[in-house]
């Protein structure tokens, strides 16, 4: 008959170490994922802040040029940045106009008066937009149209008027 003597002292340490050490590591790995899904969610976090506080708002009235024989020729109103905002680069926007809810387009930055420079929080800039240097028309009186003014990053804004049947130019409620 053979007998049997179970585990030793020396033998139940090192299966304890053993377990030790693999808990340690699974440990660690759910550290570093944790670590990691952390700073990933800073990084949006962040980004989106910054994609919220980029918005070019319209600060005040919009102004309007008009031909009777051409219609409305060219816009003209405020941008602003909110106080909280960042800055924008005025030559990185995009002005996209719409007549009548037709085809619209694309007006090109040199039809954009200014073109260039910077938009700081808290400040505003008068945009002039040039729609017969863009080959655009504008719509006639009783006519509508749509601008879409988008920054680099942060949302848009949309601009949507109908002009008044008697329209002559000016102010553009």
């Amino acid at each position: 008959m053979r007998k049997d003597p179970g585990f030793s002292g020396l033998e139940a340490a090192v299966i304890l170490i053993a377990f030790v050490v693999v808990a340690a590591v699974f440990a660690y790995v759910m550290m570093s994922t944790g670590f990691f899904a952390t700073q990933r969610f800073q990084e949006v976090t962040y980004a989106g802040v910054k994609q919220s506080t980029s918005t070019v708002i319209t600060d005040g009235l919009l102004r309007g040029t008009y031909s009777s024989t051409n219609g409305l020729v060219s816009l003209s109103f405020s941008l602003r940045v909110p106080e909280t905002g960042e800055a924008v680069d005025l030559s990185d926007m995009i002005y996209y106009y719409v007549r009548n809810n037709g085809a619209g387009g694309e007006i090109p930055i040199s039809c954009v008066h200014p073109s260039s420079g910077l938009l700081y929080p808290g400040g505003n800039n008068r945009v002039t937009l040039d729609l017969t240097a863009a080959s655009m028309t504008g719509p006639m009186a009783g006519g509508s149209f749509s601008l879409e003014i988008k920054p680099p990053v942060g949302a848009s804004t949309l601009i949507q008027r109908t002009l008044p049947d008697a329209y002559e130019g000016g102010y553009i409620s």
